[in-house]
């Protein structure tokens, strides 16, 4: 028993190791390829903010499955959901999850920025710093808190200053946003001068290195500068002065051609700006829409329907470029989204092939197990069973024959002298010596005409003269010994063979009496005594 325990645990070790190393090796994608299993590293906050824009939900699921992994803290993981909140294209879908009105998310958004600024990694690490700003003050912005906003800006301004030179251009912007809120409380001169000195400062780029006059234009500059006019456009919308637009539209448009013409003049070291070649085309055909919508709508104020049809024109073509753009880049992320779900489907049909096959494995091993433990104890019962039968018939022989020298015929050739109990002995003597009972035709009848006796002193022999009752028993106890003998002694004999030598007219009656009578089949009891 401890055995077979033991080659359980075994087998069952075995199988959690070649499952492991199937998990490891991966599996097929439905087409004969060797496909790696995705592992944990989806949950990361780079994977979360990729898609938070446009799946905010999915995006602050893999924040939670990321910290229940141990890739990022608990404070990385309030940050980016800060930002999820305040930044989230679909808002509704936040404020759903949050179970609050509209615009809940902005209140929690502003909540956790306000928590994160106190704590002390936050506070030990200025990027953190100014990413956790930049959040609270388009929070404060979307929420119509000037006052909260003028003093997020400025904290963000100084957190800027701090950083140094590669985050000049992020407080000239910042600056920028502060002339906006200056507008915004009422201080619009004062709000327009910054602006203006925003602008002036961000044209100029930042000082050459080696002091010779020139300035270098990066990206981040080019990226501030078009912000913050688009923010001076905006002002001066606002205030009619429609035609004080238009040069600054037509600035932002010649900025993007000289960005197109020359993408290589705009690198810098670190950049925010576009990754490649695709994300750049994207970046200018977006703000060079919006430049064309300023200059349709100022030249529609001004009157001049020429240029406004014109710059309608250009408005159409760009939009059709970018439709047919979105069309093809949305055609692509839906194939790719196919084929994903496809090799995501295949992948969870082999896993579960994979756990249906170790399960039922597993089953038929236990299975397996529990009939080879209980055939081992039936077997053992089965010998000890034999055994006893063996001891049985043995001492029953020993007790008969002691007891046929104990009671003894009288010298007489009268048998109607004896005693019932000595004319059973008797008649037993002879029918075990010559072994009359093997004959199928052995019976009452048999004894009347050997013996010479009535049918009632033969009933009355074996109900009074015997244990058996009556000769029916009798006769089924010697054969069913006899049974016992040939199946140990003759083992090439089948079952119907020992059956008929023993008397039996049938090996089915044969096999119900021997298991009735010995607990045990006839199959059972050789094998037992082998």
């Amino acid at each position: 028993m401890q055995q077979m325990r033991h080659l359980i645990y075994i087998v069952i070790l075995a199988l959690l190791i070649a499952g492991c190393a199937n998990d490891a090796k991966g599996l097929n994608d439905g087409e004969g390829q060797r496909v790696s299993q995705p592992v944990d590293t989806l949950y990361t906050c780079d994977a979360a903010m990729m898609i938070f824009a446009f799946q905010p939900v999915r995006a602050l699921q893999i924040l939670d499955s990321a910290v229940l992994v141990g890739h990022v803290s608990r404070v990385q993981a309030d940050q980016c959901r800060a930002r999820i909140y305040s930044y989230s294209q679909v808002p509704a879908q936040i404020d759903s999850l949050l179970g609050g009105p509209e615009g809940v998310r902005l209140d929690s958004a502003q909540v956790l920025s306000e928590r994160l600024l106190q704590h002390d990694s936050i506070r030990a690490d200025l990027m953190r710093q100014k990413d956790v700003l930049e959040v609270l003050s388009y929070t404060n912005r979307m929420q119509n808190d000037v006052s909260a906003w003028m003093a997020s800006l400025r904290q963000l301004v100084d957190v800027c200053h701090q950083i140094g030179t590669s985050a000049t251009a992020d407080a000239l912007l910042t600056e920028a946003e502060i002339g906006l809120a200056l507008y915004a409380l009422g201080q619009q001169e004062k709000g327009m001068a910054k602006l203006d000195s925003v602008i002036t400062c961000l044209s100029s780029g930042l000082p050459h290195p080696e002091g010779v006059g020139k300035s270098t234009f990066t990206f981040s500059y080019l990226d501030a500068l078009i912000i913050a006019i688009k923010r001076q456009i905006v002002l001066l919308g606002s205030q009619g002065k429609y035609a004080q637009t238009v040069p600054l539209a037509r600035r932002i448009i010649d900025c993007l051609d000289d960005f197109e013409a020359h993408p290589e003049a705009y690198r810098e070291e670190f950049s925010r700006g576009p990754s490649d070649d695709e994300h750049r085309a994207g970046y200018i055909r977006f703000y060079r829409s919006q430049a064309l919508n300023f200059l349709a709508a100022a030249y529609a104020s001004l009157g001049e329907s020429n240029n406004m049809l014109q710059a309608f024109s250009q408005v159409e073509a760009s939009t059709h470029e970018a439709s047919s753009r979105e069309h093809l880049s949305r055609y692509d992320a839906l194939q790719r989204q196919l084929e994903a779900e496809h090799l995501r489907l295949n992948t969870a049909k082999a896993n579960m092939r994979s756990v249906t096959i170790g399960v039922v494995a597993l089953v038929l091993l236990v299975l397996a197990g529990v009939v080879f433990v209980k055939n081992r104890i039936i077997s053992r019962k089965n010998r000890q069973l034999a055994k006893q039968i063996s001891d049985g018939i043995n001492y029953k022989t020993m007790f008969w024959a002691e007891k046929c020298t104990q009671v003894t015929a009288p010298v007489t050739d009268d048998i109607n002298t004896f005693s019932d109990e000595q004319l059973f002995q008797y008649i037993n003597d002879i029918v075990v010596r010559e072994r009359l009972f093997l004959n199928s035709c052995f019976g009452r009848q048999t004894l009347i005409d050997r013996f010479s006796l009535s049918k009632e002193r033969i009933g009355t022999i074996f109900s009074k003269g015997s244990e058996y009752g009556k000769m029916s028993n009798y006769v089924l106890q010697l054969r069913l010994q006899y049974a016992t003998k040939l199946l140990v002694e003759e083992p090439q004999k089948s079952i119907e063979e020992v059956a008929v030598g023993c008397g039996f007219n049938s090996h089915r009656y044969f096999t119900g009496r021997f298991t009735q009578f010995f607990s045990m089949t006839p199959t059972e009891f050789r094998r037992a005594q082998s």
